[in-house]
């Protein structure tokens, strides 16, 4: 709590608890590269904070393909930019801190600790991302903007650990693409989910990915799907209703966003079609060309 106090200030920490809570490379090749001296951590439990451990280079893309985190500026996370915040074990509690403040952050917890997801906290290379089970936070997100952006790469670290992520060696190209952006709007809508309680903190939110103007869009989106299931049936339940608006506008709405232009990967600032098109064409290349 004292590293969240340092990170968000003594007001948003006292509104906080007064509520009752305590709350991704075709491209450069840098990642690979990238030998800083960064921490690597993953918690032992649920509540805990990460235990420090010796941080590891970007894996090859070729090992395992990645799951960037989304970009929206152009800027989030290149090698270069100065830190924000706090640094070092009270940067990894802060963020773990902010993650507890919401469903989502506390979902995102169990989801590290059930598969003890290692996390480089204050990755130095482009952008952040999940990759081979691992999670690379970009050291210039700011205490809730990391936050926010572990929530996304959690989700990806619970597809793949579950065996469950798209494979690239199986699939045709066009059908690659489309199950890993599917992948993405979960995460997004999980970003989506978490960021009202997670602003509230009053943290840093630089380089989140997502913001107040697209959670609106989801939202506006979300309630035009239930206006149109209740007239079609008005005895449907809440949760029905809730469920149904959920998944209408992941596949819908937000799934367009990767297509569109509104992301680009925080690792190369391309659409994810191109990125995920990219990775398909590494294993799947024809030979002589």
């Amino acid at each position: 709590m004292l590293s969240l106090q340092r990170a968000a200030g003594n007001r948003a920490i006292a509104r906080l608890l007064s509520r009752g809570v305590v709350q991704r490379h075709p491209g450069p090749t840098d990642n690979v590269e990238v030998q800083d001296e960064t921490t690597t951590a993953s918690p032992a439990e649920e509540t805990a904070v990460p235990a420090s451990t010796e941080a590891q280079a970007a894996p090859s893309t070729t090992d395992a393909p990645s799951q960037p985190g989304t970009g929206t500026t152009g800027t989030t996370g290149i090698t270069g930019k100065t830190p924000t915040g706090l640094t070092g074990d009270a940067r990894h509690k802060a963020i773990y801190d902010a993650l507890g403040a919401s469903a989502t952050g506390m979902w995102a917890q169990r989801i590290i600790t059930k598969w003890s997801i290692p996390i480089d906290y204050e990755f130095g290379g482009r952008g952040s991302f999940h990759q081979g089970g691992k999670i690379f936070l970009n050291k210039t997100l700011g205490i809730g903007g990391a936050a926010i952006t572990l929530m996304h790469e959690a989700q990806h670290a619970d597809t793949y650990k579950s065996g469950k992520q798209a494979d690239r060696t199986k699939l045709a190209r066009a059908e690659y693409i489309t199950h890993s952006i599917a992948d993405e709007a979960e995460a997004v809508v999980r970003q989506i989910e978490g960021l009202a309680v997670t602003e509230s903190l009053g943290a840093d939110m630089t380089g989140a990915g997502v913001g107040d103007d697209l959670k609106l869009r989801y939202t506006n989106a979300f309630a035009a799907k239930r206006e149109e299931l209740l007239k079609a049936d008005p005895e449907m339940s809440t949760a029905q209703i809730n469920t149904a608006c959920r998944t209408a506008t992941r596949d819908g709405e937000v799934t367009k966003w990767f297509y569109d232009g509104t992301f680009v990967t925080s690792t190369d600032l391309n659409t994810y079609a191109i990125y995920y098109g990219r990775q398909w064409d590494e294993v799947n290349k024809t030979p002589g060309k």
